[in-house]
């Protein structure tokens, strides 16, 4: 599992970082973090890597979801995720 943390600037980068990692017609899911605590967050993670996603967009993340992610992909070290990358876009 690959894990890259964006720390965005500028609430004006947002949509431009999203066109960017995930083109039109990309079909990358993308979360919005605010709509979940840490653990609901990492719910909505496994279940799109259970249904077969390999690269998901977490947009908005506190430190604590960020935290939580780092510690939910070191605790998943059985290889069932080794092709999953995770962008989690830090809240400004």
């Amino acid at each position: 599992m690959e894990i890259q943390v964006i720390n965005s600037s500028r609430e004006a980068e947002s949509p431009d970082l999203v066109a960017r990692l995930n083109p039109p017609g990309g079909g990358l899911p993308i979360v919005q973090a605010n709509a979940y605590a840490s653990d609901g967050l990492l719910g909505i993670l496994e279940v799109l890597a259970a249904r077969g996603e390999r690269e998901i967009m977490v947009m908005d993340c506190t430190r604590d979801h960020v935290q939580a992610v780092l510690e939910w992909s070191t605790c998943n070290d059985e290889g069932q995720l080794q092709d999953l990358e995770i962008f989690l876009v830090r809240r400004t």
